[in-house]
């Protein structure tokens, strides 16, 4: 197993390194990360997007924290909403990388998510997960090398593995466009961004890696046809540490 990837499977712990999971309500301070880069591309497609697919009614959004169910990882702020940072303009949710993630469940199935990333490092996107965090996720990774962008599993919220193929050319401090579609027993992961930047990740027979689970799990090495493990849903800021920050803005 890759160190760097050790790093991110330890990320989680659903509340129980930090100890503590909170139902969240309203909007937090703004967030204590240095800003990101406002590079322009995705809005046009994220707005276009939301104008389309409409939100299912409960869903939670990127400019509050009211719907989500929040865990503050081990730098001790968490998800917080941020003020000064968003695409084309503020707010947005900022995920530190120390474990702090937010979720949800609406109990019935989506079919798609729409939404903008911009990481300094990493983040992982989950879905068709149970509320116990065993499901799917679709990673950015801007590390370059063999930290690839794509599908992986989870175990659990502190418990995954990590995709062992797709792109490695993601700009980090860049503002994406991630559209996530779900199509009976395939999904595919639609990334755009500047400079005419387009990927398609497609979920099934995509390679995983790193798939050996901290409680000895071995997890399958290639992911089959898409069997969703649940409805619930979230934005995990992974484990880089506390001064690697992601933010997330127009979810749909």
């Amino acid at each position: 197993m890759h160190t760097s990837h050790m790093l991110s499977r330890a990320f989680l712990g659903l509340g129980v390194a930090a100890g503590l999971i909170v139902a969240a309500c309203g909007s937090a301070a703004p967030g204590g990360g240095t800003g990101a880069a406002q590079t322009s591309g995705s809005k046009a497609a994220a707005s276009s997007s939301a104008a389309a697919s409409g939100a299912p009614a409960g869903m939670p959004t990127a400019t509050s924290l009211k719907g989500w169910q929040v865990s503050i990882g081990s730098g001790g702020v968490g998800p917080q909403i941020d003020n000064t940072t968003g695409d084309p303009k503020p707010p947005s949710l900022e995920l530190p990388g120390d474990k702090s993630y937010v979720w949800a469940d609406l109990k019935k199935p989506i079919n798609q998510f729409s939404f903008d990333v911009n990481t300094q490092g990493l983040f992982d996107f989950v879905f068709g997960a149970s509320d116990t965090g065993a499901g799917y996720m679709f990673r950015i990774d801007t590390r370059g090398g063999t930290n690839y962008s794509g599908f992986g599993e989870l175990e659990d919220w502190s418990d995954w593995d990590c995709p062992g193929a797709g792109s490695t050319s993601d700009p980090a401090s860049t503002w994406l466009h991630v559209v996530v579609a779900i199509t009976g027993a395939n999904v595919t992961a639609t990334v755009t961004g500047p400079g005419g930047l387009k990927e398609v990740n497609t979920f099934n027979g995509e390679t995983d890696a790193c798939n050996t689970m901290s409680d000895g799990t071995v997890l399958p090495t290639t992911l089959g046809s898409y069997k969703p493990m649940g409805t619930a849903f979230g934005f995990e800021g992974d484990g880089l540490g506390a001064t690697s920050y992601t933010w997330i803005a127009n979810f749909t």
